[in-house]
């Protein structure tokens, strides 16, 4: 699956988008498979339900990771 990654940081929270597309943001990450992209993904936030955010993934093309950080 070709892969794209969005990242923003903000001061309370990091935001993630992960397309199977071209959106016109990101940084284009390469033809990967499932297991590098489910690593991927949990190397962002790695208490997620990882069977449900490939999934996601997979079906609607597009994964919102938000992870907000500790203060």
């Amino acid at each position: 699956m070709t892969i794209w990654k969005y990242e923003e940081s903000k001061e309370t929270h990091r935001l993630v988008k992960i397309y199977k597309e071209d959106h016109g943001e990101g940084e284009y990450m390469g033809d990967l498979d499932e297991e590098s992209i489910k690593k991927m993904i949990l190397e962002i936030k790695p208490d997620i339900d990882i069977v449900q955010a490939y999934g996601t993934l997979a079906y609607f093309g597009m994964l919102p990771i938000l992870v907000m950080k500790k203060s």
